[in-house]
Formats: C-alpha cells, structure tokens, sequence
C-alpha cells in the first residue's frame, strides 16, 4: 500500500510514493533527498549509495538494515531495497539523517515529513476551529461546517508541530465555546497568532470561493494576504479576497489574527471537493505555507 509525500510543506506525488512493508513505513530516498537539497550518488552498478548534505554523510548498501552516518554504524530500522528504481529507505532512518520529524495520517494515507523552521520553532499559535458542540454552523448535505472546521485544524496543528511550533486551541472536539472564552484562552496563552478556521455559505449554489479576513493591524492584512495566496495555490478554489471585517475574533484579540472562510459547503464547486479529506489536508498544506512566510517575513524585518 503506497502513499503520499508531504514534504515541508509541499506535495509530491508520484509512482513511487512512501509504502508499508512488514509493519515498517519506507520512503523513496532520491524523492527526500532532492526535495531538501541533498546530493545523491549511486556508485557504478553496486549496491553503495552515498548522500551529502551540509556537509553531513550518509552511506548504505541495498539489503542491509545498517547505514553510516557521519562514519558511524546505525540501525537502518528496516530493509533498505529497491522498488522501481527508486532505492526505498526506512522512514527513521531518513528522519534520523536529515533532521526530521514525521507522521503517517492514515485517512488520507500520506506521510506528512517536516524539519524544525527556524522561524517556527518554539513559537505558540492558537488555532480556532470555528462553531463547536451546540452550535454546528452551516449545514449542506452531509458536510456540517463545525466538523471540517476542526479536520482543518487538526491537520494544521499536525503540520505546525512537526516544524517545531506550539499550538494552542480554542475549543475541544464537540465542545461549545463562546467568542469571550476563545479571547480570553488566546489573551492568557499569550499566542502569538490567532488562525481561525470556517466554511461559508450562501443561498445560491452559484456562489464558491475562498476568502481571508483581517482587522484593523497592518501585520494582520499581511498575515490574511500570504494564507490566502497559499491557500489558493493548493486548492484552486475562486479568489474572493481578502477582506476586512470587524469579526469580535477579530476586533478583540491581541494576538495578530485571521479567520478563514476555506470554502462555500453550499456551492456547486466547493461543496464536492471540501466533502474530501485530501482537499482538506491541502488546505492546512497552504495555511502552514502562508503562516510561514509571514513569520520568516516578520523575522527579516526585525
């Protein structure tokens, strides 16, 4: 059973993707290796492949279940074997060379891969999923807005963390809470970031689209302006903009916040595509890019 490759951030898809094997989850070496900027080598028609990056070594053999690290022995965590052409390489033993942390998300079978982001690290994002327990939000079918509002927001919270940031959020699974409540856990968490997640709707079918909101502060236009972007670089979804709007999420945090309406549950377009897991795993894929950029922004500022 093979899977996708999220990998910092960015998708990549291909014949051969991450697989299971004997309880052991393996990924395409040149695939990691190119996407993270490592040189790989296969020497002549032998089983020694070699890679470098920063200056670090990693060398293995096909067959073998130990690799050399800088010169020193390590269990590989599993066969290291070729499907493909592509020389496929236990998941820790990767993780363990180029610094990364993983998770496998099992309902969308993909392999999210991240290293620690040095403009992430260690900073504390409260992540609002929209609605909550009593109050479902907008219902279309069997899509129930509270419910994909928290899907996005695990998935994002996923993501952040793998890179090294804290995630704080303003309501528990099935729980209601009030606009005061999540204000006041954000204001006391002293979270840096407010991302709330929503779904929109509208009477006509017609209407689809993605749109980010912002108030007030410059740095939150900033914040909207490069979520959306990514955002729409991953879902393809109709550009409505960003807007500002006086949202009391909005108007009374001191974190610098944003609320994101992803897409329409009642548009003919939108409605079919946020009913799939993978579409909304995209979704978190762009929100983490845009949060991204404008920290790594906001850190060349200062």
């Amino acid at each position: 059973m093979g899977g996708r490759l999220l990998i910092n951030g960015r998708i990549w898809e291909g014949d051969t993707p991450a697989e299971w094997k004997d309880g052991i989850l393996s990924l395409p070496l040149s695939v990691v290796a190119e996407r993270l900027g490592a040189r790989m080598q296969r020497t002549g028609c032998t089983d020694l492949v070699q890679v470098e990056k920063d200056g670090r070594e990693l060398a293995l053999s096909l067959g073998q279940q130990t690799a050399f690290v800088q010169g020193e022995r390590v269990p590989a965590g599993g066969a290291i074997y070729v499907n493909k052409d592509m020389i496929m390489v236990p998941a820790a033993l990767i993780s363990r060379y180029f610094g990364l942390s993983w998770r496998y998300v099992e309902d969308i079978n993909a392999v999210v891969l991240n290293r620690t982001e040095p403009a992430l690290k260690d900073r504390l994002i409260a992540l609002d999923a929209g609605h909550g327990g009593e109050e479902t939000g907008a219902i279309s079918g069997d899509l129930v807005e509270s419910e994909l509002n928290w899907d996005v927001v695990q998935r994002l919270a996923c993501i952040l963390t793998l890179s090294g940031a804290e995630v704080q959020y303003t309501r528990g699974y099935g729980e209601t809470m009030s606009l005061p409540q999540r204000v006041n856990l954000v204001m006391e968490a002293e979270a840096e970031l407010l991302v709330s997640i929503h779904h929109n709707s509208f009477l006509s079918a017609e209407i689809n689209g993605t749109e980010t909101y912002w108030y007030h502060s410059w740095s939150a236009h900033q914040l909207a302006d490069c979520i959306q972007n990514h955002l729409l670089e991953e879902l393809r979804t109709t550009n409505r903009g960003i807007r500002e709007a006086a949202f009391f999420l909005l108007r009374h945090s001191f974190a610098v916040p944003v609320l994101i309406k992803v897409g329409f549950l009642t548009g003919s377009h939108d409605s079919t595509i946020l009913a799939d897991r993978w579409t909304r795993e995209k979704a978190a894929l762009g929100i983490f890019r845009g949060i991204r950029e404008y920290i790594e922004g906001r850190t060349r500022q200062l």
